[in-house]
């Protein structure tokens, strides 16, 4: 039998409707960014730069926030998740400054009330 594991989350996400930028040595493309937290973002390219973007490190400029150098976790079609190479202290000022733009994140608590089924 299999057992499901859950990924633990180490900061906040905060889902957005974003434009932000990404460039690499060989691209430069505008992408939606649709969540983000101190350890990285997911975003979502156009079709036709999903099948040009080849890249395992970028940088993602954010609005508000700069510039970040990324590393490509995983793709699914036009979405792409990543993982910011970041030092732990500037991690911490990352997390500061999303609070700041995105407002507090939902505790898990409240998480669990959404999701919970009411009788």
């Amino acid at each position: 039998m299999a057992i499901a594991t859950v990924a633990r989350r180490d900061f906040a996400r905060y889902d957005t409707d974003v434009a932000a930028m990404v460039t690499s040595p060989t691209l430069r493309i505008s992408v939606k960014m649709l969540s983000v937290s101190a350890g990285g973002a997911m975003f979502r390219m156009d079709r036709l730069s999903s099948k040009v973007f080849e890249d395992a490190k970028f940088t993602l400029e954010i609005p508000g926030i700069g510039r970040i150098v990324a590393n490509k976790k995983w793709r699914r079609d036009t979405d792409l998740g990543c993982k910011f190479d970041l030092t732990d202290q500037d991690r911490l000022r990352l997390a500061d400054r999303l609070e700041q733009l995105f407002g507090r994140a939902p505790s898990k608590m409240q998480l669990a009330s959404v999701n919970t089924p009411r009788p």
